[in-house]
């Protein structure tokens, strides 16, 4: 039986968008065809990929299964695509990183810079996702490196884990600049921007409120630290972020202090282990490795301690 990739394509594009309207859209077919092709790929393989529950569209056992497999085949083929333009094209080197969205706006603009630099005919292309479907990008072959908030648990990687303090971000002329560090205390009755409290850090960040009887109630809420950096320099409130986000942002209108007590930030920048190096892969790691180690404290800062 020989495969039809565009129905495998269809079949990622429903599971990944939960409904058939969805994958239409996404696809730029229409419903009644997104149905027919996931009725002629339920034939060729002879099991059902989706069952209604409730009236819900949800994959059925067996089309979890054959999703795991269908994602790590759509990845090696396009990433065989990338590398069969690139050779047409004259172009020998390439490398994808996927990252999570904070990494994507804080740490890789200038590393993909340096590099472009550096190897001017190297091909970059950079996937932007939440950290849970990084991991599952990488490991289905769609990446050469990856970042990602930890924990990670992937075998047989090349990992490298870095972590930063995270800091608080106010406008430049709140009253609270006048600090040397900010404590939960200090930011009782502020209006703030909290992380979803589903997220590791942001459960952090509420406990270190929490723990010292301050009330922690985020009047916004939202996924990632660049957003929050974002709003707070439109003067929505103030937030507690990871010191490479607040640095990229801070030009553009932020004030960074030190918060306390000390909440670290984790990623983990990973890769296959190679049999014999790639000098791409190496080159941008070693990037990484250099820009994350040249974050220095946030000390300078002027105010009443």
């Amino acid at each position: 039986m020989i495969m039809d990739v565009k129905l495998l394509e269809t079949f990622r594009a429903v599971i990944e968008t939960q409904s058939m309207t969805g994958a239409a859209k996404l696809l730029g077919l229409t419903q009644p065809a997104i149905s027919t092709q996931i009725a002629r790929l339920e034939s060729q393989i002879g099991f059902p990929l989706f069952e209604r529950v409730n009236g819900r569209l949800k994959a059925s056992r067996q089309g979890r299964l054959f999703y795991t497999e269908v994602r790590h085949a759509l990845g090696m083929i396009e990433r065989l695509t990338r590398d069969a333009e690139g050779i047409r094209k004259g172009v020998t080197e390439s490398v994808t990183i996927a990252s999570h969205p904070s990494a994507s706006i804080s740490i890789l603009p200038a590393i993909v810079a340096e590099l472009r630099r550096r190897r001017p005919l190297a091909r970059v292309r950079m996937i932007n996702r939440s950290s849970e479907e990084v991991r599952a990008i990488f490991e289905a072959g769609g990446a050469d490196i990856a970042i990602a908030e930890w924990p990670i648990h992937i075998p047989d990687i090349d990992l490298r884990r870095h972590k930063v303090p995270c800091v608080a971000i106010l406008p430049k002329d709140h009253d609270l600049t006048k600090k040397r560090e900010i404590i939960p205390a200090d930011l009782a009755g502020e209006s703030m921007i909290g992380m979803q409290v589903s997220r590791l850090i942001g459960h952090q960040v509420q406990s270190a409120f929490v723990e010292q009887d301050v009330e922690f109630d985020p009047g916004i809420v939202n996924e990632y630290f660049s957003s929050i950096c974002a709003l707070v320099t439109t003067g929505c409130g103030i937030g507690i972020v990871d010191q490479w986000s607040a640095q990229m942002f801070e030009p553009l209108g932020l004030a960074i202090r030190p918060f306390k007590p000390t909440i670290m930030y984790e990623i983990g920048v990973f890769a296959r282990l190679q049999a014999t190096p790639v000098p791409i892969i190496d080159e941008v790691i070693a990037l990484i490795d250099q820009r994350l180690a040249a974050v220095e404290p946030i000390i300078n800062c002027d105010g009443d301690a």
